[in-house]
């Protein structure tokens, strides 16, 4: 589970490092036979290169140590 805090990269750009600054929850518009899916968030990651905000899927990120 990624937190506010954690330093983070995406799967796909590992040079975009970064520290997460902020976690939204988007609003679920599908509905499914059983209700509505989970909710999904989008991470806003502070990067560390030139300090500018960006916005991801939590499923595009990865937590590095």
């Amino acid at each position: 589970m990624i937190k506010v805090g954690d330093k983070v990269a995406p799967f796909d750009q590992m040079n975009l490092t970064g520290v997460v600054v902020d976690l939204i929850q988007d609003k679920v518009i599908m509905w499914m036979v059983g209700g509505t899916s989970s909710p999904s968030f989008s991470v806003v990651v502070k990067l560390d290169k030139d300090e500018s905000l960006m916005k991801f899927s939590a499923g595009q990120l990865m937590r590095l140590e």
